[in-house]
């Protein structure tokens, strides 16, 4: 199974729904991956994606995803 998303304002009110995606923009900023000294595959792409999805129930919201890696390096 892959990952959840859950309607913030049907959460809390205690509702279900179903979630569409809706529209997405990202900022362009080309970095390519690299592999370390030992080896080890890092992706530190500075980019942000903007998402946008709404709910069966009427609801819109948007999150914001910044790169980040498994070494720890993050855009935040």
């Amino acid at each position: 199974m892959g990952h959840k998303m859950i309607c913030p304002e049907c959460q809390k009110q205690g509702l279900t729904s179903k979630v569409f995606i809706g529209t997405s923009t990202a900022t362009s900023v080309y970095s390519p991956p690299f592999y370390d000294e030992e080896g080890r595959r890092h992706k530190h792409d500075p980019s942000t994606t903007i998402a946008e999805y709404y709910c069966s129930k009427g609801h819109n919201w948007s999150e914001s995803i910044s790169g980040k890696c498994w070494c720890g390096w993050s855009k935040e």
